[in-house]
């Protein structure tokens, strides 16, 4: 015969593993793992691949730009010219529109 202490851990071992079993049951069927959660996972990855393809594509511009620059003053003055329209002395602004 199997004494109470015996018989009481059996039954707190099969609570606590019907209790794990319970959880991952609701958590497969409405909670994190359910099929409606990882399909909203999975759009918002494909999401986040199309801005990484976007960004990496503009770091690839934006490289090519830095390295068309010989020197760090002709970097400076290409951007002086382009964003603010500064002129050297004798220079004319023509602006199109």
């Amino acid at each position: 015969m199997i004494d109470v202490s015996k018989k009481l851990l059996l039954i707190g071992f099969f609570i606590f593993f019907l209790i794990l079993t319970l959880n991952n049951f609701y958590k497969i069927t409405s909670g994190s793992y359910s099929s409606s959660n990882i399909e909203k996972l999975q759009n918002e990855i494909s999401l986040l691949e199309s801005s990484v393809e976007i960004l990496d594509s503009e770091n690839k511009v934006l490289e090519v730009e830095i390295a068309s620059f010989s020197d760090k003053d002709e970097a400076i003055i290409g951007l002086a010219r382009f964003q603010r329209g500064l002129i050297k002395k004798g220079e004319q602004l023509i602006e199109f529109k």
